[in-house]
């Protein structure tokens, strides 16, 4: 991939007609030949019999003994990226201008990329921090997490990427049904930013270990309003009845 510095003058100029063009429906936004992976040419596509979002990635191997080059691809179910494409998307510059692009955010290496056009090679760049698709992340401890809550415990979402393949026959736990050559399969976790770190966060009723002196009213909050400790939705209630103990309007 290209140094983000040496194209974002070029990038500034096209941006908005990019936007423009790839905002009519859902796929639009997939900018099917973008080249972000380790290869010359991948990209993503939809099967047309499945509706299946896939990932084509092309390959070139070197026979040295023949001096000979052998092409092939392969075709993966799912891709590595957060929300499975390319979609419109902001960061801020250093001097707090907001910047709008088309970008891709691959959880499995947790890079950010954004595209001049889908004819040319994406950029990686790391911001400090970015939105895409109405999803904010922040880079902590030199990774991306999406911020779901920020207060007196921030909660963050950390996501996963692994692929698993059927090279080799190797048991991977993922069966192929003999269509794709492997899957992409995502994952996520919720965690805290506490004190400079990011930690697990407390399962269950160990969560109560979090509020100190104020751990019995928030504890009865969550009985009384039969909060679920196990949703994202129920972590983040509580987290916001536990800060308005602590700065009482």
């Amino acid at each position: 991939m290209r140094s983000f510095t040496s194209t974002f003058v070029v990038f500034l100029l096209l941006s908005n007609t990019i936007i423009a063009q790839i905002s009519n429906n859902k796929y639009d936004y997939f900018l099917r030949n973008a080249k972000v992976a380790d290869n010359s040419d991948s990209h993503i596509e939809v099967n047309p019999t499945s509706g299946d979002t896939t990932f084509r990635a092309f390959y070139t191997i070197r026979d040295v003994v023949n001096n000979t080059n052998q092409d092939f691809s392969k075709t993966y179910k799912g891709t590595p990226f957060f929300k499975n494409g390319w979609y419109k998307g902001s960061f801020n510059t250093e001097s707090g201008k907001k910047m709008e692009f088309v970008m891709a955010f691959n959880v499995q290496k947790n890079e950010l990329y954004i595209v001049e056009n889908a004819n040319k090679e994406a950029i990686a760049i790391r911001p400090d921090a970015f939105t895409i698709m109405g999803h904010h992340f922040s880079k902590f401890e030199k990774a991306y997490y999406e911020v779901i809550y920020i207060g007196k415990n921030t909660l963050l979402k950390e996501y996963a990427c692994n692929l698993h393949t059927n090279d080799n026959d190797l048991k991977t736990g993922y069966e192929s049904s003999g269509q794709y050559d492997g899957e992409f399969t995502k994952s996520s976790k919720l965690l805290l930013f506490k004190d400079e770190q990011v930690i697990q966060l407390p399962k269950g009723k160990n969560i109560y270990a979090l509020f100190g002196s104020k751990k019995a009213l928030v504890e009865a909050y969550v009985k009384t309003n039969n909060i679920n400790l196990k949703s994202e939705n129920g972590i983040v209630s509580t987290l916001k009845y536990y800060d308005s103990l602590e700065n009482p309007q």
